[in-house]
């Protein structure tokens, strides 16, 4: 498990706004993959705190031991220290190497102070990222890394996790929490669209901008209490009420019931 620590508090979608942006000013937005490599060896970093200076160092793996990478803060400057297998197996593309190099990027472009180490074999939650995430400084590095490495634009066009981790070299796990988190945004997208053309669908009715309703699309019998009175158009007593409207669900006539006297209101059946 890699230390953690409790830094200023950012809600995923912060964070991931952060990701977007410094992939903008390292000219890395329409990369797939996205050269991690390139961005740490590029000599600086836009940090929230402002650009500074990027050593990156790569040392062989017995200098680190237990730490498969650390990221360390000094005035003007941030240096990123790395194991050379670490390096070599990111550049080959491996995933979790990938990922961990991001990692380090996002302690340097969120955070300072103090030196932020990713352990080797690190996996899991924090018990500070259980608890309150959004403090976490190893849960915030996690969310900015994913964000930093995948184009949601492109991710979202993709059939499965395994395409995800493949197209932009990320881990099996972090391609499946966006996969995840991609079919559900586009759910809430798909339940909004449906709710905001139902309530077109009753404002034009109730304003008498439509007078019909196509049959198909009439409201199920066994969801329904048709009022007592039958439908001036076909007859049959399938109306139902529309507020000040009514609706026949058998030949799809709606509007104002046409007839001597009022409608009875009174629910049938």
């Amino acid at each position: 498990m890699s230390d953690d620590w409790r830094v200023t508090g950012r809600s995923n979608e912060e964070v991931r706004a952060i990701a977007e942006r410094t992939k903008a000013e390292l000219g890395v937005s329409r990369r797939r993959p996205v050269n991690i490599l390139r961005c740490l060896e590029s000599g600086s970093v836009p940090t929230i705190y402002g650009r500074k200076k990027l050593i990156f160092c790569v040392v062989d793996d017995a200098e680190l031991g237990k730490t498969d990478a650390k990221t360390e803060f000094s005035d003007g400057a941030v240096t990123i220290t790395v194991k050379r297998s670490i390096r070599n197996h990111a550049e080959i593309g491996e995933g979790r190497a990938r990922m961990t190099l991001a990692h380090e990027l996002a302690h340097a472009v969120m955070h300072h102070d103090q030196t932020k180490y990713r352990q080797t074999g690190a996996a899991g939650a924090t018990a500070l990222a259980r608890d309150k995430g959004y403090e976490s400084a190893e849960h915030q590095a996690k969310v900015f890394a994913a964000a930093f490495l995948i184009h949601d634009e492109d991710a979202a066009k993709m059939q499965n996790s395994e395409d995800i981790s493949v197209e932009f070299g990320v881990s099996k796990r972090a391609a499946d929490i966006c996969f995840e988190r991609l079919l559900k945004k586009a759910e809430r997208a798909r339940s909004a669209e449906r709710v905001r053309k139902m309530a077109e669908e009753a404002k034009a009715v109730l304003s008498g901008q439509r007078k019909l309703i196509p049959v198909a699309h009439a409201i199920p019998a066994a969801a329904t209490k048709y009022l007592a009175d039958p439908c001036t158009a076909c007859g049959k007593e399938t109306l139902i009420s529309l507020g000040p409207k009514v609706h026949c669900n058998s030949c799809g006539f709606s509007g104002d019931q046409m007839q001597d006297g009022d409608i009875s209101n009174e629910p049938r059946g």
